[in-house]
């Protein structure tokens, strides 16, 4: 328990200071920067919100006020249940100023807007903000969190008849994973001069797993590496992964897929991470290991494919615990230690081997094949029903949202949904370029 004794002198020494800040108030706000909500009739989300972060927050959090108030509940609740150690040993609150340490001053204004309007305390809004990073941040150093296992895919130029189209998995852990349909697009119109972003996630995760920056039709998204590489850095420069994330994609001087990879690539992370970065010229994955230069991949799977899963595809990353070139002895081995990196080469060997039966001609058809059939399926998705003894086994994580793009035409963007009772899936359909201005 050394690491959550560590954890409480930081968020004991932060409570502290945070003490003597003045709490800001909902003071009025003009009718222009009210922001709107949409419901699409598949049951997304739409929010358009405009001002500073906090005022975006504010906004966020007068039109999701019910929504907040009910997924707060249920991630206190399964919080407890899953990770009585975590939950018990530190308190809710010192874990959650703890945390904040590690996250964008930009989500953290945002979110100290959301707390004012919907009526609900720092720590129950930083609580569901924070619900994903709890899991990877932690992952590598309490035992009972394992970690989740994403995908990322994208291709362009010839491959796809000149559009980039991308396509990415989001699992969590089922103990914590959202239990309904319960999708959300975000979008930011910042009065400081960053970038207008749209990001695809849950109530209460204004960062969301996909992010696109709408002036420039930039994509990033992230997946996290610690299963694959053990280590954290705790310097209060550092941010975790999806705030590093959002932090790429809002800035101003971040414009296309290179400028964003490489603040991707140098900036201060919390973990051992991936990111997968697009805009409608390139695809490219950003790899950083614990303690070594981040890499920028090209074409990793070929033919103007890239793609990224739990796995570290370069030989240079010759530091990390497993890569591409050693993981699939967890696969093959007599004992089938099956955790996340391995489930990650199997997914790896399945994208490859769909891209080389279709050297030629992707559409956004295919790309929503291969991110919706099962790993056991010779795809990527994970149902939570694999065969226990086989390669494609998954005890705790599941697929839980499933994004596919094509930059080149939003007003079709595609997000999956899947019952658990039935098995069923269905493709929702989005016109991005409509409710959001």
């Amino acid at each position: 328990m050394t690491h959550i004794k560590f954890f409480f002198i930081m968020a004991l020494a932060t409570s502290l200071i945070m003490s003597g800040c003045k709490s800001k108030t909902d003071d009025a706000v003009p009718a222009e920067q009210l922001g709107s909500k949409y419901l699409h009739p598949t049951g997304i989300t739409i929010l358009s919100l405009k001002g500073t972060y906090f005022e975006m927050g504010k906004q966020y959090g007068r039109h999701m006020k019910t929504e907040l108030k009910y997924w707060s509940n249920y991630y206190e609740t399964t919080w407890k249940a899953a990770n009585p150690e975590v939950y018990n040993y530190v308190s809710n609150e010192l874990l959650i100023e703890m945390n904040k340490l590690y996250m964008s001053n930009k989500i953290v204004e945002f979110l100290d807007g959301v707390a004012i309007t919907a009526g609900m305390t720092n720590n129950e809004v930083y609580r569901l903000d924070q619900c994903c990073a709890f899991d990877y941040a932690f992952s590598g150093h309490i035992p009972i969190l394992k970690g989740a296992a994403c995908t990322f895919v994208g291709a362009f130029g010839a491959a796809t008849g000149g559009h980039t189209i991308i396509a990415r998995n989001l699992d969590l852990q089922r103990p914590l994973a959202v239990r309904e349909y319960n999708s959300v697009i975000t979008v930011m119109h910042p009065s400081d001069g960053d970038h207008k972003v749209a990001t695809f996630g849950f109530v209460g995760f204004p960062q969301g797993y996909v992010l696109m920056n709408l002036d420039n039709t930039v994509v990033t998204e992230y997946n996290t590496g610690n299963s694959a590489d053990k280590g954290s850095d705790f310097d209060v420069l550092s941010r975790d992964m999806m705030d590093l994330a959002f932090d790429a994609i809002t800035d101003r001087n971040n414009t296309d897929a290179q400028t964003t990879a490489e603040y991707l690539r140098t900036g201060r992370l919390l973990s051992p991470s991936f990111f997968g970065v697009a805009d409608k010229n390139t695809v490219l994955v950003v790899q950083r290991a614990m303690y070594q230069d981040g890499v920028i991949t090209e074409n990793s799977i070929g033919n103007n494919i890239n793609g990224v899963t739990n796995v570290f595809l370069d030989s240079i990353m010759h530091k990390v615990k497993l890569n591409i070139y050693n993981a699939s002895t967890a696969v093959d081995g007599a004992e089938k230690g099956l955790d996340t990196p391995a489930r990650g080469m199997v997914r790896w060997v399945n994208l490859v081997n769909y891209f080389k039966a279709h050297p030629t001609g992707l559409d956004i058809d295919a790309m929503k094949t291969i991110i919706a059939t099962d790993i056991a399926d010779s795809g990527v998705f994970i149902g939570g029903y694999e065969q226990e003894g086989t390669n494609t086994f998954c005890k705790t994580d599941a697929t839980f949202g499933s994004v596919v793009i094509d930059l080149s035409d939003l007003t079709q963007v595609w997000w999956l949904r899947y019952d658990y009772a039935t098995k069923n899936k269905t493709w929702d359909m989005v016109d991005l370029t409509q409710n959001i201005n």
